[in-house]
């Protein structure tokens, strides 16, 4: 049964105070797909942004919680903050006054006062050198690229503070940036001891130790945590380990906890190809087998007009160079808190209109088949899009859709492949942390309008390209049933 809107708000709270921060923005996401502009569902997920250092992910999201409700007091603290890690103190400074005129208690914004002061001097004075003001520089600094500084500022927070657990977890993200693995390890560790529930330090750690072949310890580090990803990592630990008895028994154990876990379907299917035989996981074992290629002239008489059309209407779109934490490299990308399907008009709601008629062919193609893939099809259309510029050497890695079902993309503006595919987009149930010589894989050179869908289980990416020329797609999940609303 689908939830209801203060339904999924308070499950996703209630997810993001247990530190399952993947679920809580599902959940977030999940709303804002019907209800773009919901303040709170936009300031937590702007929470959730911030935590993980993409700041310029988050500030939009706040900015969209104070239009629509100014009246409440942490929607202000928590944009001042993002302004003031992102080095616009001027822009915080009218915002901290516009805060005081509606009325704000003064007592209660003067922490945020005395951050935004330290910040302009750029250092702080003996009067205001608390750790969390060391702590919030850094994170400017690191958004800046001045990662030297950053780490120099988060020392001098763990030196007033040596119990600070973000700021040793801060200090290991920037270490890792500058490839300093093992020092970076030392201060994940330290926030662990600190906090040994700490999801975030554990799940870092576990990459470190992951890629230096200690899988045991890393094994170890994935157990403590208990959430989506973790019962990945725990597995491909297992993998790398060779104990894969114990693979298939944990996917049976975890069977109810992750039916719709994609982290674990797409390792699920890598197995059972791997070893020839299923898992007891059913969401969708041969996600080869259901890709899906049509083309807009299916649906539209004036195909090549109509996509001149929608890339013009895009242009007005905003997008961000290489965002963090997202596949996509040498390319624009809109950030996560656009949906280009929310409410569209133009163009744009004339091609969701074709993508669910395209849906609705699918589903009739592979109704018959009995995985959970199929069979628990989402009752409601609810689409998350977003837009993808790639340039010349442009691709994007290998990835899933975890918070999706079905994924597709519709191709706008091809490259040549030039012979050697590229431009293409390739398919297969290989990951980053664990391959198998001779497993199948699909490859696609997109035409020009060009509909693709395929299990959002299913990893995928794009080959690089040499010509200078765009590769512009507009791609897109079907959110799955549990996040229906």
């Amino acid at each position: 049964m689908a939830l209801t809107i203060e339904q999924a708000l308070q499950q996703g709270l209630a997810r993001h105070r247990e530190g399952n921060l993947q679920e809580a923005e599902r959940l977030y996401r999940a709303i804002l797909q019907t209800h773009p502009a919901h303040p709170d569902a936009s300031h937590n997920l702007g929470l959730i942004a911030v935590s993980a250092n993409a700041l310029d992910d988050a500030l939009p999201l706040f900015e969209t919680a104070l239009e629509i409700n100014p009246g409440v007091e942490q929607f202000w603290f928590s944009y001042i903050d993002v302004l003031i890690r992102l080095g616009r103190l001027d822009s915080a400074k009218a915002v901290l006054e516009r805060s005081k005129v509606l009325g704000f208690h003064v007592e209660k914004l003067e922490p945020v006062n005395r951050k935004l002061t330290s910040a302009t001097n750029r250092a702080p004075t003996s009067e205001v050198a608390d750790a969390e003001v060391y702590r919030t520089l850094g994170v400017a600094l690191r958004v800046l690229g001045r990662l030297g500084e950053a780490e120099a500022s988060y020392r001098k927070a763990i030196t007033l503070n040596p119990n600070y657990v973000e700021a040793h977890f801060n200090l290991g993200n920037t270490l890792k940036k500058l490839n300093k693995l093992s020092e970076a390890e030392e201060s994940y560790s330290r926030a662990i001891d600190l906090q040994p529930d700490f999801v975030p330090a554990l799940m870092n750690r576990w990459e470190l130790l992951f890629n230096r072949g200690d899988f045991e310890t890393a094994l170890q580090d994935a157990d403590c945590c208990n959430i989506q990803i973790s019962r990945l990592r725990s597995l491909e630990s297992l993998y790398a380990l060779g104990r894969k008895e114990e693979i298939f028994q944990r996917i049976e154990d975890q069977t109810d906890l992750d039916d719709e876990n994609l982290h674990v379907a797409a390792f699920a299917a890598f197995i059972a190809a791997v070893e020839k035989k299923n898992s007891a996981h059913g969401f969708c074992n041969n996600p080869l087998d259901f890709i899906h290629i049509s083309n807009i002239s299916a649906h539209h008489a004036k195909p090549d007009s109509f996509i001149v059309d929608v890339i013009e209407e895009l242009r007005n779109t905003r997008t961000v160079w290489e965002p963090e934490e997202k596949s996509t490299h040498k390319g624009f990308q809109t950030p996560p808190d656009i949906n280009l399907f929310a409410a569209p008009s133009g163009k744009m709601a004339k091609l969701k209109s074709i993508i669910i008629a395209e849906l609705d062919r699918y589903y009739e193609k592979f109704q018959k088949d009995d995985c959970s893939y199929i069979q628990k099809w989402p009752k409601q259309k609810n689409l998350y899009g977003w837009h993808v510029i790639l340039k010349q050497q442009g691709y994007q890695t290998p990835h899933t859709h975890v918070t999706g079902w079905l994924s597709g993309v519709v191709y706008l503006q091809t490259v040549p492949s030039l012979n050697k595919n590229e431009g293409a987009i390739e398919f297969s149930l290989n990951s980053t942390n664990c391959s198998a010589d001779g497993l199948s894989k699909t490859v696609h050179q997109p035409l020009v309008g060009d509909i693709v869908l395929f299990p959002s289980s299913l990893h995928h990416r794009t080959i690089p390209f040499s010509t200078d020329a765009d590769r512009i797609v507009v791609a897109f999940d079907l959110a799955p049933n549990s996040l229906s609303r």
